[in-house]
């Protein structure tokens, strides 16, 4: 009866390491949500992606001008319901001075934000929850070395469905009810 034990064994190690993945220290995905576009099947929206980044480091833009620079890369996966176009990124934060570089170059401080353009298939099932990843260099502000590898972090985007109904104005005066009648005197 060695065979269950060891399929038990089997079975709970794919159990464990399917857990989720334990927090970069680097980068944390903070939030991503639908800003321009309704979310109906048929049409198309674009979800922006927030990631925060450590204090006392920063990422390479994802267009470095130096050769030995790291892009940043942010990509949004597909499903039956709906595909993720390419990525277009926030301008970079601020602009770093690197000893031995002629000039400053385009770097990301604080957060990142990307928009990704999403095309909502016609036969659509909400709420649709497609795979994202980041990859990315961590650079150390003062040394400007990399403090690690090649990094990644996983998230998920989740769109709900738009009800496309235009949005209610707060300052609109309230209908107006007519007061009870009295009733009659006889």
């Amino acid at each position: 009866m060695k065979f269950p034990s060891l399929a038990l064994f089997l079975l709970w190690i794919a159990s464990v390491s399917g857990h989720a993945q334990a927090p970069n220290p680097y980068v944390t995905f903070e939030s991503a949500s639908v800003t321009a576009g309704h979310a109906l099947p048929g049409s198309n929206a674009i979800v922006t992606v927030t990631f925060k980044l450590k204090e006392g480091f920063y990422l390479h833009s994802n267009r470095p001008l130096l050769r030995q620079a790291t892009a940043t890369f942010v990509q949004v996966g597909q499903n039956a319901s709906a595909r993720a176009l390419p990525a277009a990124y926030s301008f970079p934060a601020s602009k770093k001075t690197i000893p031995g570089v002629p000039q400053p170059v385009d770097v990301y401080e604080g957060q990142l934000t990307a928009q990704v353009p999403i095309a909502i298939g016609p036969a659509a099932v909400f709420p649709i929850t497609l795979p994202g990843f980041i990859t990315f260099v961590p650079m150390q502000d003062k040394a400007h070395t990399a403090a690690d590898r090649l990094q990644r972090v996983n998230f998920s985007v989740t769109i709900a469905r738009s009800t496309n109904q235009p949005p209610t104005n707060a300052k609109a005066p309230a209908a107006k009810t007519p007061a009870p009648k009295a009733p009659a005197k006889k």
